[in-house]
């Protein structure tokens, strides 16, 4: 027996459920000149464009490439041999829930770049454009992305994984975002793709999309199939990939000529400071020294750093003498700021007294650092101090003892027990 709510729900009239509209409006390959590449699973929209600006061929001059300072390990390549990646994605968090639906990839060809564009125009999509990437990453040997060693590749290595592929690509990548850090940070605010191109280049760009609108953009086009609003996407796009190419070339040519590269000695200081991290060691000390010839124009934080590392790699290549200048300076600058700098003391002490064994030079230093301590009412590092005075007391003293032993006279003193510093104020 049915029930009455099921009897009287058999009168009424059927209503069909209503279905989702299919999506209108303009297509991509309306917005976009591009055509369809079809692959062994499917079919994949692909924008190309040749770029021949004088400054993105500029790189083509330095063949063969080598990015070993960048890279560790890698090969030298010809420019031809490298790719320049850029993606823009549904989401900036990264992760199995995040796509990539646009891949620019910058390569040279003929002496001009061409950026090809493979755009996902919905996610059944994906396997063909995976496909397409893979087969088009294939024979390169370097590649460059901003960022890229942390989001973009991984990125795109997690959905090859998730769709079953295992492809082994071979080429070294080199991520830019690292060197330039170290050689922009310190005078830039920050070292973002955009700002980088402004200030290094001079390039602003008009109507640009900020980057975080770009996921709405596509998750809009989904909605209602309307590519129009893609289209600063992908201009976007192409210009980050064209930034890439002007970055690499910069970085190329400051490590083959930093001087006439890299105008600002806080530039020349990052980047010397990156050699030596390297192991370049002779062209980061040289650089290094180069920088600090101008130290009134580094920042405070990046002047010391480059002062400490210069003269810590003078010591280890037993040209500590070379130091001495270098830590009076520092002295004579730390006793004008609080709190004090004991770093250039202690080593100026050290080097008196274990390798110029000039006892008197080693005490005034000390008594000096005591002194500035005192006035400030500071007590860090104090006990240290007083510890080295004491040794180097003892040791006078040992050493007047065997003078008077010899037969020396008061003016037959050793040269060290005469020796004064004349500290510049």
């Amino acid at each position: 027996m049915r029930s009455l709510r099921e009897r009287l729900a058999a009168l009424q009239p059927s209503t069909p459920r209503a279905q989702r509209p299919a999506p209108v409006g303009v297509p991509i390959d309306a917005v976009e000149r591009g055509r369809y590449l079809a692959g062994s699973v499917g079919e994949v929209f692909v924008v190309e464009q040749a770029r021949e600006d004088h400054d993105l061929r500029a790189l083509l001059e330095h063949a063969p490439l080598t990015p070993s300072l960048f890279v560790p390990d890698a090969p030298a390549v010809q420019p031809e041999e490298v790719v320049f990646l850029d993606t823009e994605t549904t989401g900036l968090a990264g992760g199995t829930g995040t796509q990539v639906f646009l891949v620019g990839l910058g390569r040279f060809e003929d002496d001009r770049l061409v950026v090809r564009q493979f755009f996902l125009r919905g996610p059944g999509e994906e396997r063909a454009l995976l496909d397409a990437l893979g087969e088009a990453l294939g024979p390169a040997r370097l590649l460059v992305t901003f960022n890229g060693r942390t989001f973009d590749w991984p990125l795109i290595e997690g959905r090859f994984i998730l769709h079953g592929y295992r492809p082994r690509f071979t080429f070294a990548h080199l991520d830019i975002l690292p060197p330039a850090r170290r050689v922009w940070r310190h005078r830039l605010q920050t070292c973002t793709l955009g700002n980088l191109e402004a200030n290094l280049f001079g390039v602003v760009r008009g109507e640009d999309v900020p980057g975080w609108l770009i996921p709405q953009l596509y998750f809009d086009y989904l909605r209602d199939g309307d590519a129009r609003r893609l289209r600063p996407v992908f201009v976007h796009n192409r210009e980050d990939v064209a930034t890439l190419v002007r970055l690499t070339n910069l970085l190329v040519r400051a490590a083959a000529a930093p001087r006439a590269v890299l105008d600002h000695p806080a530039d020349r200081a990052g980047l010397a400071l990156l050699l030596l991290h390297r192991g370049e060691l002779m062209t980061g000390i040289d650089l290094l020294a180069d920088a600090l010839e101008e130290a009134d124009l580094l920042p405070p934080d990046l002047r010391r750093r480059a002062e400490v590392e210069l003269s810590r790699w003078l010591k280890r290549l037993d040209r500590t003498p070379e130091a001495v200048p270098l830590w009076c300076r520092m002295c004579d600058r730390a006793a004008r700021h609080e709190p004090l700098d004991l770093y250039p003391f202690e080593e100026l002490a050290k080097y008196y007294e274990h390798q110029a064994r000039d006892l008197v030079a080693a005490e005034q230093v000390v008594e000096r650092a005591l002194r500035l301590l005192d006035l400030r009412g500071e007590y860090h590092g104090r006990r240290s101090l007083l510890h080295r005075l004491e040794r180097i007391r003892r040791k006078q003293a040992a050493a007047r003892v065997r003078g008077r032993r010899r037969g020396a006279g008061p003016d037959d003193r050793p040269t060290s027990e005469r020796h004064t510093i004349e500290w510049r104020v």
